[in-house]
């Protein structure tokens, strides 16, 4: 497989980035191996494997020096390799974009058992803001909106979604569901590429 030799846009590697060590994580390992922490390496290797891209290793040590300035890692060295860990596993932006990348990879992976995995929640209306942040960010990770307190994924996503009721403010009202026959199926496969 050919990677990219496309220019990032400003701060793209960064998040990217993030997605692997977050992902890294919440798997209990990375796509390419088991390992925690994570080597500069492997990073690099979950990009070319992840994402299709062929990043410098220096490129990736500025970005991980930019995360460790903000205090979201720590950057170690053992002999000739250079390892990451997260400071606060509980991080919400590490738990944001590394929850994203895990159910891409699961929309990659294709894998439909024909059920529907379901998330709905009643905040109270004194708590809008945080209402709106979990619509937000239920969409943003890749969820369809079905209706406007209802959420769909069609793959299995409860450890995911036990992780975001922990984190997300709100989120504590969150239910889950797991449907076998949904109305208006046709139109919810086609979103997913079903």
């Amino acid at each position: 497989m050919k990677t990219n030799e496309i220019k990032l846009k400003r701060g793209q590697l960064y998040w990217y980035i993030l997605e692997i060590i977050g992902a890294t994580l919440i798997s209990g390992g990375n796509p390419l191996r088991p390992i925690i922490p994570v080597a500069i390496k492997e990073i690099v290797e979950s990009l070319k494997k992840i994402r299709n891209l062929n990043v410098e290793e220096t490129k990736v040590r500025k970005s991980l020096e930019k995360l460790e300035s903000k205090e979201i890692i720590d950057l170690e060295e053992k002999g000739d390799n250079i390892f990451v860990k997260l400071k606060d596993k509980n991080n919400l932006t590490v738990i944001k974009y590394s929850t994203k990348a895990l159910l891409n990879f699961k929309r990659k992976a294709k894998h439909w058992n024909k059920k529907w995995f379901l998330v709905f929640f009643d905040v109270p209306e004194i708590q809008k803001n945080k209402r709106d942040y979990l619509r937000r960010f239920l969409v943003y990770i890749g969820f369809y909106q079905y209706q406007k307190s209802i959420y769909i994924f069609p793959y299995e996503c409860e450890n995911e979604i036990k992780l975001i009721k922990k984190i997300v403010e709100g989120a504590k009202y969150i239910k889950y569901i797991i449907a076998e026959k949904i109305e208006d199926e046709k139109l919810v496969k086609q979103y997913f590429k079903l």
